[in-house]
């Protein structure tokens, strides 16, 4: 990634950083902790209607949103239908229950419009740990943090 791209991603992914707590916001950081995080992912772009994540898939890949829409689809209980789970813009990340946990995907994810995403694997993250600890910490911390602030979401929407 060029350092003009790396400079429009960051200020893509930081425009909506403070939007809720489905934002990831590692406390205090700055352009340069951006800057470094960065530095171990590879961006992607994807269509609109194109599918980012498939339900089952063993791919264990962290997606931070740079810029567009894209919309979680989760399976209903009887199997065959499909219903919309939420939506994430800018300034969130997907995919980190299996970059955690290492099971198959829980839900599929396309993009609603053309969207760009920086994609990070457990390989990169490792790199980037070795490389900066306080930093992966303040990450991992920041990722806990969305899931907690899903996992609420979730239950509050289960128990009506």
């Amino acid at each position: 990634m060029s350092m003009t791209d790396l400079d429009t991603a960051i200020a893509g992914f930081r425009a909506d950083s403070s939007a809720s707590g489905d934002q990831l916001s590692p406390r205090n950081w700055n352009e340069e902790d951006w800057r470094e995080l960065f530095r171990f992912t590879s961006v992607r772009r994807i269509k609109a209607g194109e599918l980012l994540i498939q339900r089952g898939d063993p791919d264990r890949t962290l997606y931070f949103v740079l810029a567009g829409k894209l919309e979680v689809v989760v399976r209903s209980g009887d199997g065959m239908s499909m219903g919309p789970l939420t939506r994430i813009g800018a300034g969130s990340v997907l995919g980190e229950q299996s970059f955690f946990d290492g099971h198959p995907r829980s839900a599929s994810v396309w993009a609603t419009d053309q969207s760009e995403v920086a994609a990070m694997s457990p390989e990169q993250y490792a790199a980037f740990e070795a490389a900066n600890p306080a930093r992966a910490h303040e990450l991992i911390f920041a990722l806990a943090r969305v899931l907690a602030f899903r996992l609420r979401r979730t239950t509050a929407r289960v128990l009506g």
